[in-house]
């Protein structure tokens, strides 16, 4: 350790320190991007198909509610609502990634079924309630 203290001159120690405080640019960039005010109503659209197929209300909502979407065939994507966050409880997708996904309740946040064409799109009013592209499969 002492012999790379030795070998560092104050002009590498300077770039250090400059290289780190950029690495962080990113992570506050991001985060500034997903803040929003607590007074905005925060609604999760439930696209399928490129069109969407129900609205749920986010902001204020209590309790539990489940629901089913249903796709081709046999597809089917179980929904819950709990309180203010939402997530794919149950899916007859072979890889069960939306599933794993997890409580989404933060705007700008999704769930994706790509199996069912299923997405879940976390929205703050003042955004674009429509999409602007919906990638089409």
């Amino acid at each position: 350790m002492r012999n790379i203290i030795k070998v560092m001159k104050p002009l590498d120690i300077i770039i250090i320190v400059i290289l780190i405080a950029i690495s962080f640019i990113p992570l506050t960039v991001f985060s500034m991007t997903q803040t929003y005010n607590a007074g905005d109503k925060v609604t999760a659209a439930i696209i399928q198909d490129g069109e969407v197929i129900r609205e749920i209300e986010l902001t204020g909502h209590e309790g539990n509610e489940q629901f089913v979407i249903e796709g081709k065939g046999n597809q089917y994507n179980l929904m819950e609502v709990d309180d203010e966050r939402i997530r794919i409880k149950e899916d007859n997708s072979p890889d069960q990634v939306g599933v794993k996904m997890g409580w989404k309740d933060k705007p700008g946040e999704t769930i994706i079924c790509l199996p069912h064409k299923l997405l879940v799109e976390i929205r703050a009013e003042g955004n674009n309630t429509e999409s602007e592209e919906i990638i089409s499969y």
